[in-house]
């Protein structure tokens, strides 16, 4: 009965979400919003690259002559589904939609062992998703009132995202909003790692070492799937080693079942990412994570409200067994707060998503208690653990935005109809180009700010790509760009040299656009 509920809830909560940030199609034009509105135009052009190329070595389709070194199995799995016929929107959807609810279904069983308690594992997804400080609920009453709006009219327009407010410093945001819609190798991440959380536990119970070596499998097939994820199991495995077997080698030794098959399987696919490491330099000591110059306990009071209240609540609560099990899981907390692992530090939450994971479980077991208890009480309490997040959720159901103009899906149609698929186009490094995006067309240069994230140095291509907008014809060649566009974005970024390509037939043109194809 609660599991049903739990996946029809958050079935039908994440399939309208989905519908509506991943390219819903408007009146003028695809429509997205959110977070999702940022991150899923790289998604779109890796999808929609993928289902008309797919060789190795992989390029990166927004830098030329560089290999992708980016975590892109999901969104290969969605170029088949566009492949074989399903729209857009579709191939994007059904796979998410499918590994959500597995991810809902494997968490409630998850916690169901952990704590025995059917009422305990039907809180703890709540928890999870649904994440958010009770000082972003402070905020929010704070922006209505200085708004003057009827209560209902601003619910229906929130400003902000109140799980996540940069403005106060505001970081661990809501697990909907900035991580399940717009990141979408997390979509395979996150039930592969419950799934592997879940067999240490079976082994825990049983000390069957098929468990590690089912756990170590499933690791090793994670880092193209989601890099992080792998990352966290490795980091928390010999932790939780230590933490069963103790002194005794014996025992100590088994874990190898699992770290065998973990690492033989993940070597290939860790040297895929061997440049970004080489190249980023980006892995630093910085001490509590992002709290900048504030004192580190407020800092995570502000991030988390009343969240740690519970969790020591609950953790004394909790039986000798899930202690056991919890503490080892707080080392995907403490080593984000003291080491930096991408040049992007809000980053780090990937690691600390399943720390805090865990640690939903233990304050499900202690709700699931106080219910018993003190039901009304225990009801405001939930209430006041999950409303933030309620509310970030809510604003991700009416927040659209156009991502793409009708004229830019017309044209970017055209180019991938009659254009080669290994073309190469010179073009803005706006996120959202409809060139990268919708036609999955190679560019020179995409958005610096996701080459920054992945570990690219762009600086000299950043200046080569401002040289040949201006007019250098001996770059254009080195470079054997084939198609040079013209738009809004270029002539805003860039100073465009309109003489010098006029001696170029055009390949296309329209209201605001000119696609010069380069002999």
């Amino acid at each position: 009965m609660f599991l049903a509920i739990l996946l029809v809830f958050f079935g039908s909560l994440f399939g309208q979400l989905l519908f509506s940030h991943m390219v819903l199609e408007g009146q003028k034009g695809f429509y997205s919003g959110g977070s999702t509105w940022g991150d899923l135009a790289l998604h779109l052009a890796l999808v929609n690259r993928f289902a008309q190329e797919f060789s190795l070595p992989i390029i990166n389709p927004l830098f030329s002559g560089k290999n992708l070194s980016y975590p892109f199995l999901i969104d290969f799995i969605s170029s088949f589904f566009l492949r074989v016929g399903f729209s857009l929107q579709l191939a994007l959807i059904i796979p998410a939609l499918v590994l959500l609810s597995i991810s809902v279904f494997l968490f409630y069983h998850l916690a169901l062992k952990l704590t025995e308690s059917k009422l305990a594992a039907f809180l703890a997804p709540f928890l999870f998703f649904f994440n958010g400080s009770l000082f972003g609920l402070y905020f929010f009453f704070s922006d209505w009132q200085k708004s003057s709006l009827p209560f209902g009219q601003f619910l229906s327009q929130m400003p902000k995202e109140y799980a996540h407010l940069g403005e106060v410093n505001i970081r661990f945001s809501n697990i909907i909003a900035d991580y399940v819609l717009p990141q979408r190798p997390f979509l395979l991440g996150l039930p592969a790692t419950i799934l592997v959380i879940y067999l240490f536990v079976s082994y825990w119970q049983t000390k069957n070492v098929k468990n590690l070596s089912l756990a170590g499998t499933v690791t090793g097939l994670l880092p193209l799937a989601h890099f992080h994820s792998f990352f966290t199991l490795v980091l928390l495995a010999p932790f939780l080693a230590m933490a069963e077997g103790g002194k005794n080698l014996k025992r100590l030794l088994k874990w190898f079942y699992f770290f065998l098959p973990a690492l033989l399987l993940s070597a290939p696919q860790i040297f895929f990412f061997f440049p970004l490491l080489k190249e980023g330099g980006f892995v630093r000591f910085q001490f509590g994570w992002m709290k900048e110059q504030e004192n580190f306990f407020w800092f995570w009071l502000k991030n988390l409200g009343i969240f740690p209240l519970f969790l020591g609540l609950a953790f004394f609560q909790s039986s000798s067994f899930l202690k056991r099990f919890y503490l080892p899981f707080l080392v995907l907390f403490l080593v984000p707060n003291l080491i930096i692992f991408q040049p992007h530090d809000f980053d780090n939450m990937k690691i600390m998503i399943y720390w805090y994971l865990l640690s939903c479980i233990l304050v499900g077991s202690f709700l699931a208690w106080f219910f018993k208890k003190k039901s009304i009480l225990a009801l405001i309490c939930f209430s006041l653990l999950t409303l933030t997040g309620f509310l970030s959720v809510w604003r991700e159901t009416t927040v659209s935005w156009l991502m793409f103009s009708q004229e830019e899906i017309v044209m970017a149609e055209k180019v991938k109809k009659k254009t080669p698929a290994d073309s190469l186009f010179l073009t803005s490094d706006r996120h959202n180009h409809p060139i990268s995006s919708l036609s999955g067309r190679k560019i020179v240069m995409g958005y610096r700010g996701w080459l920054w994230t992945h570990g690219i140095d762009y600086r000299q291509r950043e200046q080569e790509v401002a040289k040949m907008f201006a007019g250098e014809a001996n770059l254009l060649k080195s470079f054997g760009v084939n198609y040079v566009v013209i738009g809004p974005s270029e002539r805003q970024n860039f100073k465009v040299n309109g003489d010098f390509f006029k001696q170029f037939p055009i390949f296309y043109q329209s209201q605001n656009y000119k696609i010069y194809q380069i002999k």
